[in-house]
């Protein structure tokens, strides 16, 4: 005997043609090219959140494609192939949701961004690669003389001219303004315990849900579902100032390989990373502050970048990343019902809904 009534039953409980778990940037974009392709497939995307929770949501709102000190650290455990592929990635990943979402719908400023050196040596370091990654990008993007040294605020930087900014909150509604407009079905505080090679979903209350296929899109979460895949959480600390009427940086602003991040949010402050100081303790998927990190965040802040004492941090959070040993996404299909598309490696603006567009692809190809 069915325990759901007949009008559940024949309505809300149909089996859908695609469940995708995970509504964050990743997921909401591969419902939305899936959808776009089937415009009658039933598509039902589960959030364990209230709203977007993992990183989606929770970012520094960097958009970047890497700096000079990033791809030379890349380079010292990957294939030149490799860092150029990712470059590309990131460049065209940026195009494709800035001409879906549009710029005025996400916060988008063209601002640039800084690598800022705080040691000479390193700065001249650095800067020997310029003109080999300026020829990168002028062969894989078209784009010539993105890196120029420069100096700001009394320090040696390198300036991207291709970087930018955005409101990850603005970016995530516009997004999911659009996949509810298509057609698609979200449903939040909706856990996931497991899933099955059948396309069968078992949520936390103990429903179970039949799709034809399935994909998961849970990034730093996905170990939970999939304890094989090789994907590893990293939690991100982000710290927001009151606002600050003399703010001295403006644009986004990277350190120490990308590990330090920072850049102004109108007129306050915004720091964080600094995950490698205890990258250990921070590979986790619970949300929460590590006080090692933020005390480094702070000093960093009063030391280098000259905080005034009586300034006040108002917001911190934290967001779950989740990277490959490569840093190169998961993208595979499992079976015949389940296919993956996870492990971001802290670059999900950037390349997150070209993933998902790839995605829904590959959600077309059964074999």
């Amino acid at each position: 005997m069915k325990k759901n009534s007949f009008w559940e039953q024949t309505s809300f409980l149909e089996p859908y043609d695609l469940v995708v778990i995970g509504a964050g940037i990743v997921g909401l974009s591969s419902a939305l090219f899936y959808k776009r392709t089937h415009p009658d497939a039933r598509i039902l995307i589960l959030d364990k959140g209230f709203i977007p929770e993992g990183a989606s949501t929770r970012n520094a709102g960097f958009a970047c494609i890497g700096s000079i000190t990033e791809h030379v650290a890349d380079m010292a455990k990957e294939t030149e192939e490799n860092i150029k592929n990712r470059i590309v990635l990131r460049y065209k990943g940026l195009q494709l949701l800035r001409g879906i979402l549009e710029d005025e719908n996400i916060g988008y400023e063209n601002c640039g961004g800084y690598e800022v050196f705080t040691s000479t040596q390193q700065f001249e370091e650095a800067n020997e690669h310029v003109p080999r990654f300026n020829k990168w990008m002028t062969e894989l993007l078209g784009q010539p003389d993105v890196y120029t040294a420069d100096t700001l605020n009394g320090y040696p930087v390198i300036y991207n001219r291709l970087d930018g900014a955005l409101h990850p909150g603005k970016m995530m509604q516009e997004l999911i303004r659009q996949v509810m407009t298509s057609g698609c079905t979200i449903r939040w505080n909706s856990n996931v315990e497991s899933l099955d090679e059948l396309g069968n979903v078992t949520l936390s209350n103990g429903r179970t849900l039949p799709a034809d296929q399935l994909l998961v899109a849970s990034n730093g979460f996905t170990k939970r579902l999939l304890p094989d895949v090789d994907i590893s959480p990293a939690r991100g600390a982000v710290m927001v100032s009151k606002p600050w009427s003399s703010i001295p940086w403006k644009g986004t602003f990277n350190h120490d390989r990308g590990f330090i991040y920072f850049r102004n949010v109108g007129d306050r402050l915004l720091l964080g990373g600094a995950r490698n100081i205890d990258k250990d303790e921070e590979e986790q998927d619970s949300f929460g502050i590590n006080k090692k990190i933020k005390d480094h965040l702070l000093n960093f802040a009063k030391d280098k970048l000259q905080l005034p004492d009586d300034i006040a941090f108002e917001y911190e959070w934290s967001g779950i990343m989740g990277f490959t040993p490569s840093k190169t996404p998961v993208l595979e299909r499992l079976d015949d019902h389940r296919v993956i598309a996870t492990g971001l490696s802290g670059m999900g603006i950037a390349i997150g809904m070209k993933v998902g567009k790839k995605a829904a692809e590959l959600l077309d190809d059964k074999g």
